[in-house]
């Protein structure tokens, strides 16, 4: 089946596990957001924001939801420390 997100998402990324090199989606369009959603069941696992050498860890837990223009902001993942984390990233 195909899943419709009308003109909000023209993907939708699955990912288990960790981003843990900090990167830019350099072929985002400068003006779209990216939505991550997370599932699963974890511990200790933070989306980290680093721009011009200063770093923000924001902790991730099973069913937030979190929105941010993957293409101005450097970002990568850590690790969990204990069980499994799953990552649907809407753009």
């Amino acid at each position: 089946p195909t899943l419709d997100f009308g003109e909000a998402f023209f993907t939708l990324a699955i990912k288990e596990g960790i981003s843990e090199i900090v990167h830019v989606n350099w072929n985002d369009d400068i003006n779209s957001i990216i939505w991550l959603i997370s599932l699963g069941d974890w511990e200790e696992g933070f989306i980290v924001f680093t721009q011009n050498s200063i770093k923000c860890h924001i902790p991730i837990y099973a069913g937030d939801m979190l929105s941010f223009m993957a293409c101005m902001l450097a970002h990568c993942t850590t690790s969990v420390t204990k069980g499994r984390r799953i990552i649907l990233t809407c753009f």
